[in-house]
């Protein structure tokens, strides 16, 4: 008899890992698609303001309904999407005071990166930038806005990393998910994409010369031509609508 109620314990729990194995797999999913929207809002393919048809996009997608939701709710929790009852879910506007304050946070945080790195920025470091701008600019040049896109990201991302100070990137990759679709919408509007990127540059070159104060000059202007840019980008959405 107590052999026979150990079997039937462990059967019983080993059922109830099932279940939580597939709670685990449907959790999953949904990180998967919110991962898949949210880049393809950085990639400007889902701009501001799109109407996310639930059954449009799981037929795209290949999923059921409940995965989307769950997917929609997480960027909806991270800014990037809005949900409003009776109409649906739709990818979230620019609005001034989220360029105001994502774009006032990049510059304090960016620039303490920027400070850290500077200081320790190795040679390989160094070269590693210079293959991603060289990239970027390649990119600039064949007209390519999604690479441009992605090597530009890249690059500050790679800034951040030298810095060398974890909970500094991790609120800076904390941002970077909304300030991407910003990023998006900002590179899309370049009349000239090498010159639209040229401030990179200069950062470079500041990180070579060891010149803090260059680089913070440079990056404070680079960060206020972009919002300065969506602000009006924002406003004539508004005038349009």
């Amino acid at each position: 008899m107590p052999c026979r109620d150990v079997a039937v314990t462990v059967h019983q729990g080993f059922f109830m890992g099932l279940q939580k194995i597939s709670e685990l797999e449907r959790s999953n999913l949904a990180l998967d698609v919110a991962t898949r929207l949210r880049d393809l809002m950085a990639r400007g393919d889902l701009s501001p303001g799109t109407h996310l048809v639930e059954s449009e996009v799981a037929q795209k997608l290949g999923i059921s309904r409940g995965p989307l939701r769950e997917a929609l709710r997480i960027l909806e929790t991270e800014g990037l999407v809005r949900s409003f009852p009776g109409r649906g879910s739709f990818v979230a506007e620019i609005s001034a005071t989220d360029v105001q304050e994502i774009y006032s946070l990049r510059a304090i945080l960016e620039e303490e990166a920027l400070r850290l790195a500077i200081q320790k920025a190795t040679a390989d470091d160094i070269s590693e930038l210079e293959a991603i701008l060289h990239s970027m600019f390649a990119a600039a040049e064949m007209g390519n806005y999604a690479e441009v896109l992605d090597r530009d990201l890249e690059f500050h991302m790679r800034i951040w990393k030298v810095a060398g100070h974890q909970r500094l990137e991790g609120f800076l990759r904390e941002i970077g998910a909304q300030a991407k679709m910003y990023i998006a919408v900002q590179t899309s509007l370049y009349d000239d994409l090498a010159a639209g990127i040229s401030d990179h540059r200069v950062l470079l070159e500041a990180l070579k010369q060891r010149d803090v104060e260059l680089a913070s000059r440079t990056l404070r202007e680079h960060l206020r031509v972009a919002s300065e840019t969506l602000l009006d980008y924002s406003r004539r959405q508004l005038d349009r609508g």
